[in-house]
């Protein structure tokens, strides 16, 4: 049998407990309880170790589990690990902290499918986009070796060379926004405008065919709203969720499939019954120009012309035509500063403007793009990107600029093709960022105004507001995932509970218990104080804060209580506890909210059922009922973010008020 090193302290005090009471739970749960005994061997941590076998480290970590469930609640328990412990924490009704941003469920919504590790196989291009496979998703990354001996082609996007690509793109660090923009540049204009060889794929399973309202603003007009039903004098309840679009004779059309149909089965489908219309070019109502936001220059403002058409009395384009203004894509007789071509360096986005922001040589961004286009073309949408967590604040700006590269291509839904998140096993998924971000009360030292990244034209939405504010915010409303959840176990709740734990992290009923952790690039000196409660403390830390919120921490980290242990004797151990002290019990799990309006929401959609894979001709669970570009939500209106676009690094915030919506497109 082999050993380890763990917490001496810890192990001295569990022995002591099972000697007596003779049962691994029963023990821990004297330990836990006792004030002194839990702070000496937090104290401990990273300091006292000694040799421990594997069978009493598992057994105190089962145990450990078993009662913290019991007790505190299963979202009390979390895993940040890429190994199969996540999976194991998942299953068991724990919280698994992801670092990827929520900007898929913005463009696909919640419960979309994911592609299954063995259909990585089929795809005939996979681009690997800041993350190396072989690292951090070993036990499926021999799929994707599979897929090249089929005649696939890898390339990986990101700061290191990896042997597993054909191609290796080498992006400086937090640019990866600018490539994508400037490959969604070269699809737009090549493959839409040019050659709409994507045309029914937008019309039928996108929302850039979908009416936006213009309102005037400094000079110009800026997006607003989708138009809907109730914009049109409908007065039914559900109006506001029913998105409009241009079909046959240029006649207002309500389609199919909008979130406004979600409870009528006859209607809730991608069934059109007319030929919409992508753009309002060429149908003499004139144009208009728009402002839209440039972050590479500082506080700017971009000014490009769109074709218009009014409907009643509301000025509207088409997603498309705001798609094509903010891409860079010129058409003749449209007013605004467009880029002269590929090579032009000085408008964004061009693969001539990314070139000195990314490093990435324009003809490569150009060939990258046509390689995309066109494989996606001749193979029914047989591409895959799959993303990795590229480590900036404005991760979730870089994501949603890469999404339309597969939205564009008709890619997304497709066996062999869409975008490779994570498998996160369970039920609670929560954004690791935020996570530490508030458990370990890092907010309480951060006193950032998260106004400042409003752009030029920005309503003031977050002026003199702290990021934990937006935070907590976030969470209420329903649009960030988070655990614990509430301020009581799950396993006893029958009606939903008043009070959200997030309201106070810092209470003793809301801390996390028990956490597994593989990385070590989240132990700050917050984490240390308040959630490991190591010594030594902050030497400003609050006094009236916490001090150790953590009953056990497993991982490579020095500080940790033991190191991670083998998942199936772990998972083993847990379930021969479990039969005694769990039982079989019924868990509370919000649902995902689909719906900025959070009190309409919970009498609507108190929680979405339905599969996590979206069966064809079913509707993505968004406002229009399609994989979305553009995200109507008031925080992505007031960042200038309703469209993809790029940002900078090292201009964002601890915690982002736009990392925090689950799905952003929204309408109220």
């Amino acid at each position: 049998m082999g050993g380890s090193r763990g917490n001496a302290r810890l192990v001295g005090f569990y022995r002591e407990a099972l000697s007596r009471l003779h049962d691994p739970v029963a023990a821990w749960a004297e330990l836990t309880a006792n004030p002194q005994a839990r702070r000496a061997y937090q104290r401990a941590r990273g300091q006292e170790v000694s040799p421990v076998g594997d069978a009493e480290m598992t057994e105190i970590a089962a145990a450990a589990h078993v009662h913290t469930i019991a007790v505190h609640g299963p979202d009390r328990v979390a895993a940040h690990s890429t190994s199969t412990l996540s999976r194991f924490v998942g299953l068991i009704g724990g919280a698994v902290l992801v670092d990827q941003p929520l900007a898929a469920d913005q463009v696909f919504g919640p419960c979309a499918e994911v592609p299954e590790p063995a259909d990585w196989a089929h795809a005939a291009l996979a681009i690997v986009w800041g993350e190396n496979d072989r690292a951090v998703r070993s036990p499926d990354t021999h799929w994707l070796v599979a897929g090249r001996y089929r005649g696939q082609k890898v390339v990986a996007i990101g700061r290191h060379p990896t042997r597993l690509s054909d191609e290796t793109v080498v992006v400086r660090a937090g640019t990866d926004a600018a490539l994508a923009m400037a490959m969604g540049h070269v699809l737009l204009k090549e493959f839409h405008v040019e050659a709409p060889a994507f045309a029914e794929h937008a019309k039928h399973r996108t929302d850039l065919p979908f009416l936006v309202r213009l309102r005037e603003r400094a000079g110009g007009y800026v997006p607003h709203r989708f138009l809907t039903a109730a914009d049109l004098g409908d007065h039914s309840p559900t109006a506001h969720l029913k998105t409009v679009l241009l079909g046959r004779g240029g006649r207002p059309v309500v389609p199919n499939g909008s979130l406004g149909f979600r409870r009528d089965h006859a209607h809730w489908n991608l069934t059109l019954e007319t030929d919409p219309a992508l753009t309002m070019y060429g149908k003499g109502g004139g144009a208009a120009e728009v402002l839209l936001a440039r972050f590479d220059e500082g506080s700017a403002l971009l000014r490009r012309g769109v074709p218009v058409v009014r409907v009643g009395e509301h000025v509207v384009t088409t997603v498309y035509d705001l798609l094509l203004a903010q891409y860079g894509v010129a058409r003749d007789g449209l007013p605004g500063t467009w880029p002269t071509g590929y090579d032009d360096a000085l408008e964004p986005y061009t693969p001539g403007w990314q070139e000195p922001i990314t490093g990435v040589q324009a003809a490569r961004a150009v060939r990258l793009a046509r390689e995309l286009g066109e494989t996606a073309l001749r193979t029914g949408g047989r591409c895959m990107i799959m993303p990795g967590r590229l480590g900036t604040e404005h991760a979730d700006t870089a994501h949603r600029a890469i999404l339309p590269l597969l939205v564009l291509t008709g890619c997304a839904g497709v066996q062999g093709g869409g975008w490779v998140r994570p498998r996160a096993e369970g039920e609670r998924v929560v954004e690791a960022g935020a996570y530490f971000y508030l458990h370990g009360d890092r907010w309480r030292y951060d006193g950032t105004d998260v106004g400042m990244l409003s752009w030029m034209l920005g309503e003031g939405l977050f002026n003199d507001r702290v990021p934990a504010s937006v935070l907590v915010e976030a969470v209420r409303e329903g649009w960030l995932p988070m655990a614990p959840e509430y301020d009581r176990n799950p396993l006893d709740t029958v009606a939903e509970p008043s009070r959200h734990a997030c309201d106070d992290p810092d209470h003793p009923a809301n801390w996390p218990r028990v956490l597994t952790l593989a990385h070590s690039d989240q132990v700050d000196d917050c984490f240390l104080h308040h959630l490991i409660g190591a010594a030594p403390g902050l030497p400003c830390a609050d006094q009236s804060a916490p001090a150790g919120k953590l009953d056990l921490l497993l991982g490579a980290s020095e500080y940790a209580d033991f190191p991670l242990p083998d998942v199936r004797q772990l998972a083993e151990a847990f379930a021969k506890l479990a039969v005694d002290h769990l039982g079989t019990r019924r868990d509370f799990v919000r649902g995902a909210l689909v719906e900025r309006n959070y009190p309409e929401t919970a009498a609507l959609l108190a929680a979405v059922p339905g599969p996590a894979v979206r069966p064809e001709g079913m509707p993505w669970r968004t406002l229009s009922g399609r994989m979305h570009t553009f995200v109507d939500h008031d925080w992505m209106h007031e960042y200038g973010e309703a469209l993809p676009t790029y940002r900078p690094p090292g201009t964002g915030q601890p915690v982002k008020p736009t990392l925090m919506v689950r799905h952003r497109g929204q309408q109220g």
